[in-house]
């Protein structure tokens, strides 16, 4: 005989409606991105000619989606040098702040309030050659003019230093958070043992706080591998394609050229890859756990 379920339904109504918009807006329109992938879509008349993986082995053969990976992953570690430690260390900073803790939390969150849009657009005039403000500050020590987003050598780095200056306000009180869940007795009696700052953050304050890194990684390395929006404001892909991401190949086959099977495979083939890296990330955490 089943046993009867024992489920509290009142927060199961409650997250109802998120889970249904989520299985909505994501889930659903994954799957019918693979599903369009596989055939010759024809808007005229959907879902067009079936033709297997042929979309696949199309943009695997392509040198302009290779050079979009490759850019996608400069671009990771570019921003995984610059910017993932900036809210980590701020965070322990800020840990040890006494007195006025809240105007310092307070001022770390007001760049999130600037819309991206905004912001990206402040920088291309700060970048700009002729009249930007970057340049115009560094002839005063005698540097530049440096042509920052139509130089292939330099714009990924422009791209990316913006991202050192905003910050990142949500995880700065995320890991703050769990800085603060830590209980001060363990800290103390190893403040009494003499354990000094240093000491105490490798082998106390980090390793306390390595689960909210870790999720935090997962979401920067999904934001970084599918970011589109600042890229295509500051260049549109360019100069020459040196800063195309695998998200502009996607939105251009789909909306420029009509090819919505190829924008399918590639998204489908960029869901591979992140899913593949977070497993390794995760198995690699829980082998040093």
């Amino acid at each position: 005989m089943l046993r009867r379920l024992n489920i509290r339904w009142v927060p199961v109504l409650f997250l109802l409606p998120s889970v249904i918009c989520y299985v909505m807006f994501k889930y659903y329109p994954l799957m019918n991105m693979a599903y369009i992938s596989f055939f010759d879509y024809s808007i005229v008349n959907p879902p067009g000619k079936f033709i297997g993986f042929a979309n696949y082995t199309e943009f695997l053969k392509s040198t302009t989606f290779w050079q979009a990976i490759s850019n996608t992953f400069i671009f990771f570690g570019l921003y995984l040098v610059l910017t993932f430690w900036i809210p980590i260390v701020q965070a322990l900073f800020l840990y040890d702040i006494r007195r006025g803790n809240a105007f310092f939390r307070f001022m770390y969150q007001l760049p999130t309030i600037m819309p991206l849009v905004g912001g990206v657009l402040v920088w291309k005039w700060m970048y700009n050659p002729d009249f930007g403000l970057l340049n115009y500050w560094l002839d005063f020590v005698g540097l530049g003019p440096y042509l920052w987003l139509n130089d292939a050598t330099m714009t990924k780095l422009a791209i990316v230093l913006p991202a050192v200056f905003a910050g990142n306000g949500i995880a700065l009180l995320l890991y703050y958070s769990a800085l603060k869940s830590i209980p001060t007795e363990i800290l103390e009696a190893a403040k009494m043992d003499g354990a000094g700052p240093w000491r105490r953050m490798w082998t106390m304050l980090l390793p306390n706080i390595k689960f909210i890194i870790v999720i935090q990684f997962v979401a920067f390395m999904s934001s970084v591998l599918l970011a589109y929006d600042h890229i295509y404001i500051m260049t549109q892909g360019g100069p020459a394609g040196s800063t195309t991401v695998v998200s502009m190949l996607v939105v251009n086959s789909a909306f420029q050229q009509s090819r919505f099977g190829i924008s399918g495979a590639v998204s489908v083939f960029m869901f591979i890859v992140i899913a593949l890296l977070t497993i390794i990330q995760n198995k690699i955490s829980a082998e040093k756990d």
